[in-house]
């Protein structure tokens, strides 16, 4: 008999001293404690976000692109009977695809602003000559499909040399605001429509892994041009003039060598391709 109540004794110590343990614990500790005591650690809600790896991004991540391309230029045309000066600004937004490596295909699809001044002179029936001012707006669009090449690359894979092929066509509608049009190129002109393939340089420079600036070296093309003209007047009635040109350097970088352009800003045309 006195060895039960010496058991019931212990019984009754340990239950008291359990609860008096329990009354001076922290619930949440030990709710953590348990967590940890199951699965090994204890993880909060950030540490439960997974980075996503190079090798876990989408194809079409890897291989598509877009891009916003911009293009400003002055230019001082200072022929004997015909002068001219202006400049005009573009924007032409790209999509492409990362064929290989080294390959890109893609198109771009922008329009542009232009503004044209003027000075034409003539000879009168007395032989003096005077002249006339004319100033031109215009407004046009263009669809530009390419495929570019990466001929080398530089500083650890940042800066990139580039050879890009493409074909061109859009169309351009001028419209005479101050000044008389007859007699000059503007005479019934109601648009005109370019065409032709070019070959230029390009450099990248890639800011990380979804950002890379593009330099547009179109001085530098070689290729074919070519433009119709449409016009409509009320001697002649609508036809159609046609012209064409072969590039070897640009007309931009000829005209420049001529001393027909001012020097400084000349065809500068620069882009930013974004990776999704």
């Amino acid at each position: 008999m006195k060895k039960v109540y010496t058991i019931l004794a212990a019984v009754v110590m340990t239950v008291t001293a359990a609860w008096g343990q329990n009354q001076q614990s922290d619930p949440l500790a030990n709710g953590l404690a348990a967590v940890a005591a199951v699965s090994g650690e204890v993880r909060t809600p950030a540490d439960s976000v997974k980075e996503i790896t190079p090798e876990e991004v989408p194809m079409w991540k890897k291989k598509l692109y877009y891009g916003y391309n911009f293009d400003i230029y002055f230019h001082n045309d200072s022929r004997t009977t015909h002068k001219e000066n202006g400049w005009s600004i573009s924007l032409q937004p790209e999509i492409g695809w990362r064929l290989k490596e080294r390959v890109y295909l893609g198109m771009r699809i922008g329009g542009s602003y232009a503004d044209t001044r003027s000075t034409y002179s003539y000879l009168d029936v007395n032989d003096k000559t005077y002249t006339e001012e004319l100033r031109v707006m215009a407004g046009s669009w263009d669809v530009t499909p390419y495929v570019r090449y990466r001929l080398k690359t530089m500083f650890n894979g940042k800066v990139g040399i580039w050879l890009e092929a493409h074909l061109y066509a859009g169309m351009s509608f001028p419209r005479v605001t101050d000044g008389n049009v007859a007699g000059t190129d503007y005479d019934g002109l109601r648009y005109s429509a370019t065409y032709g393939c070019q070959v230029s340089p390009v450099i990248t420079y890639q800011f990380n892994r979804r950002s890379t600036f593009q330099l547009f070296f179109s001085i530098l093309s070689l290729g074919y041009s070519g433009t119709t003209f449409c016009y409509e007047n009320p001697t002649q009635g609508r036809y159609r003039e046609y012209t064409n040109d072969v590039i070897i350097f640009s007309g931009k970088l000829r005209n420049l060598l001529a001393n027909q352009f001012t020097p400084g800003l000349y065809g500068l045309k620069i882009g930013i391709q974004k990776s999704f």
